[in-house]
């Protein structure tokens, strides 16, 4: 198969890609300008995470569930091997750094270094296709898992984070932790977890990303090499439960006693997308950012209003894309609830974009693109978003921004809806109490 040559229009930057009979995408980023360099940055991926626990596992014909927490779970125990050397030791004696991370949507492995750039390749490839799990290995992980869920209850914004998304979603396993709960942490069996590895750790459902000072003939030959001890066969009929999450949320409103000295608010606000007219999702997601940055951003005069007026201490907004929902959500440390609540509202119903304003925030968002291109980790970062978000690298990201207008941006506009909403407050009765007397 011949490498495909990928141009990332406006940018000046070519990224190759292959795929492998086993079914591995390899997406390979060289940065030529910084050739001197040895830095590379690799990223081995699945396309599983928190969201995958009701599926048919490979072998079997059965619409299985499994517990939460699961995928989070199965990337602590990959760290686990058979001859007892772990990865953080081997690529703590090549002077690199191996992490991994597990959301909704995905488990990524991640490594970066400037020397033993084939042993470290090698080495990531196998450990992650060499499954190792035990009774006692998977008991020994619930009890550090659990204890780490435990002491997640203690803090109070993941107590908010945790309760507003249970109160937002019904039927999608955004309702529930990426680390599961203590309850599904220890059900979980060496069994269950060789169930969703064979699943879907497997070539098709993977992905490898790497940037820097690389060659791509290089990375195909080792990657190539490596894989074919483990016998990979390419197998994409992954059978997973989708849901329609009603529109409606669960529940409008909850209020949670804790020891906290200021109130922590979520508010999640669900819309059904068919509200919206435009049917892209990557040009979508451009709008709905865009919104953020220019009604919500630090520039925002909301941002200086509530900062003036002491209203809140911290903030953060943002668009969640949950299949046929879009979810706009609130998390801030509030100084006066019931102001701040007046206000966010009257300015969510009378929602305005200028024209200037846009045009001056693409040109801001042209010029990142350009500059991400000196970064391999932030171009490697890019493309991985991308193949989760969307199965495939977007390369016209500067041409999409250009054309963005304030036209569609009022349609956009127009197609909010902040009428439906669950609120969670995070608070100490306790204060309240005694400022009330």
């Amino acid at each position: 198969m011949i490498m495909e040559k990928i141009e990332l229009k406006n940018v000046d930057k070519t990224i190759y890609r292959e795929v492998l009979d086993n079914g591995l995408e390899i997406i390979i980023i060289p940065n030529e300008k910084f050739s001197k360099k040895k830095n590379y940055y690799f990223n081995y991926g699945t396309y599983y995470g928190a969201l995958n626990n009701e599926f048919v596992p490979k072998g079997k014909n059965k619409m299985t569930s499994f517990p939460s927490g699961i995928a989070h779970f199965l990337e602590h125990k990959m760290f686990e091997s058979k001859d007892g050397e772990k990865p953080f030791d081997f690529y703590a004696r090549t002077g690199s750094y191996v992490n991994a991370l597990t959301s909704y949507k995905n488990t990524c492995y991640i490594v970066t270094g400037n020397k033993k750039m084939k042993e470290n390749l090698e080495y990531l490839l196998t450990f992650v296709n060499s499954p190792y799990f035990t009774d006692e290995n998977v008991k020994k992980e619930q009890g550090i898992i659990s204890e780490e869920a435990a002491m997640n209850e203690d803090i109070p914004d993941y107590l908010a984070y945790k309760t507003i998304s249970k109160n937002l979603y019904k039927l999608s396993h955004y309702n529930t932790p990426i680390l599961g709960t203590i309850e599904s942490i220890k059900s979980i069996t060496k069994e269950d977890l060789y169930n969703c590895y064979n699943t879907f750790y497997r070539p098709s459902n993977m992905f490898l990303v790497v940037g820097g000072a690389v060659s791509p003939d290089e990375i195909i030959k080792i990657t190539t090499d490596t894989l074919k001890r483990f016998s990979l066969e390419k197998d994409d009929n992954i059978k997973v439960k989708h849901y329609k999450e009603p529109v409606k949320v669960v529940k409008e409103y909850e209020e949670i006693n804790a020891p906290v000295n200021i109130d922590k608010l979520a508010i999640g606000f669900k819309m059904d997308k068919d509200r919206f007219p435009l049917k892209n999702k990557v040009i979508l997601n451009l709008y709905l950012n865009m919104i953020i940055s220019l009604c919500f951003g630090a520039s925002s005069s909301f941002r200086e209003m509530v900062r003036k007026r002491h209203l809140v201490s911290r903030s953060g907004y943002y668009f969640q894309d949950v299949d046929n929902i879009i979810t706009f959500m609130v998390e801030v440390d509030s100084l006066n609830t019931p102001v701040y609540l007046k206000e966010l509202e009257n300015y969510l119903n009378n929602l305005n974009i200028e024209e200037e304003d846009l045009e001056r925030i693409k040109k801001v968002w042209i010029s990142s693109e350009v500059i991400k291109t000196d970064y391999a980790d932030s171009l490697v970062d890019s493309v991985v978003d991308d193949l989760i978000n969307y199965h495939k690298v977007i390369t016209n990201y500067v041409e999409l921004i250009k054309n963005m207008n304030i036209t569609t941006m009022n349609e956009v506009l127009r197609s909010l809806d902040f009428t439906n909403k669950a609120i969670v407050k995070v608070t100490n009765n306790e204060n309240n109490s005694l400022q009330s007397n």
